[in-house]
């Protein structure tokens, strides 16, 4: 078991936006919330699990809907898990993730007391899909509110969605976020059926998001005071590591991850949402039941790793991709996308003299000073 478990939860399912892209679109639990008591009963839940199954820490990550709508509430519950992590010897760490429409003022003092002065936010540049119920576009309210926050101190990273509509602004994107310190991971629409692929100008295609991917990696290598973006420095370690970073590339996420939701349900993660990905019930199971249940591998089961996957070189890296996607919809969804794109990378790697997975086994000191080679002659 890892030592470290990631503990969604969702301690509302309300948005005050209705974006045509998300994940939740299809409505399996609109407007559902945990009762304080739920919450609580979820907390102690994960710090018991947590322990039962040898994790050292938790980090507990506040979503929804809008965690936002519940910042009055959310003091109690983070002090709740605090204390019940403590009480056994957990280490908790905390974070959120805000479509920043509600990032005012009023919100600073509970993201620097609990979140460490740093929220996550969702923006999507030069693309219409990111809307109210009305069908106002958020986006400047979002872009408003960040600033103020950045002026007040806060930290804020970014996922910002590339869409048909700002395939031409890549280097618009790179300099937004460049200005703002802020790092930025560029994602694309995930559908939630194959029919629903490629239906809508939100979604692009494997070739166009690759080659959106490379026009910032390219912006990135030749600035001489590059933007900052963890994501492409995680991706150049685990190319030479052989090694994943995140969730969406590693090998066994649902033995590391879970999502609570409203009504007790448990799933892998927080983009499992319909009633047959439920893999436990935290309302109905004891952490023992749950920790002994195979509900997870059943789950892992019916989206495996294709046979083709076990013969790219980029396997150590990706291992198979994200499983939601392969549950959803059969294949790995970015497979073609990361290729084109971790090939661009890689051989921008061989100009300094490295190759793929040179680090993989080697010592501490070994893989620092040649992170730290490539980075620094950057």
């Amino acid at each position: 078991m890892p030592l470290n478990i990631y503990v969604t939860i969702k301690a509302t399912l309300r948005c005050n936006l209705a974006c045509r892209y998300c994940y939740g679109r299809d409505n399996h639990a609109a407007g559902a919330e945990m009762t304080t008591e739920e919450a609580m009963r979820g907390i102690d839940f994960a710090t018991e699990y947590a322990k039962v199954a040898g994790a050292r820490s938790i980090t507990f990550c506040w979503h929804g809907g809008e965690p936002l709508l519940m910042a009055d509430q959310l003091p109690s519950l983070i002090d709740h898990a605090n204390a019940a992590c403590s009480a056994q010897g957990i280490k908790a760490v905390h974070g959120t993730q805000t479509n920043a429409t509600l990032l005012t003022p009023s919100t600073y003092g509970l993201i620097r007391k609990y979140f460490g002065g740093f929220v996550g936010v969702s923006l999507d540049l030069y693309s219409p899909y990111r809307t109210y119920p009305d069908g106002r576009t958020s986006t400047n309210t979002a872009i408003d509110n960040l600033d103020r926050a950045l002026a007040a101190g806060l930290q804020c990273g970014a996922i910002n969605l590339i869409t048909k509509d700002n395939l031409s602004h890549i280097a618009d994107i790179y300099d937004f976020y460049k200005q703002r310190k802020m790092n930025v991971r560029l994602a694309r629409v995930f559908p939630i059926s194959v029919a629903d692929a490629m239906q809508s100008p939100m979604y692009v295609s494997d070739e166009e998001f690759a080659t959106a991917l490379i026009e910032y990696f390219n912006l990135w290598a030749a600035d001489p005071q590059p933007a900052c973006n963890t994501d492409i420095v995680k991706l150049v370690a685990d190319l030479l590591l052989g090694s994943p970073s995140i969730c969406l590339r590693e090998a066994e996420c649902h033995k590391r991850y879970l999502a609570l939701s409203p009504g007790g349900d448990i799933f892998s993660c927080a983009e499992f949402d319909t009633p047959d990905t439920v893999i436990g019930n935290f309302l109905t199971q004891s952490p023992q039941e749950f920790a002994q249940s195979d509900a997870r591998e059943r789950l892992a089961a019916r989206a495996p790793v294709p046979a083709q996957c076990r013969q790219c070189r980029y396997l150590p890296t990706c291992n198979g991709s994200c499983l939601r996607e392969r549950y959803v919809l059969g294949y790995p969804y970015r497979c073609r996308s990361n290729r084109l794109y971790w090939d661009h990378v890689t051989a921008w790697l061989q100009e300094y003299g490295c190759s793929l997975y040179m680090l993989l086994g080697k010592s501490p000191a070994e893989k620092r000073e040649t992170i730290d080679r490539i980075f620094k002659k950057r």
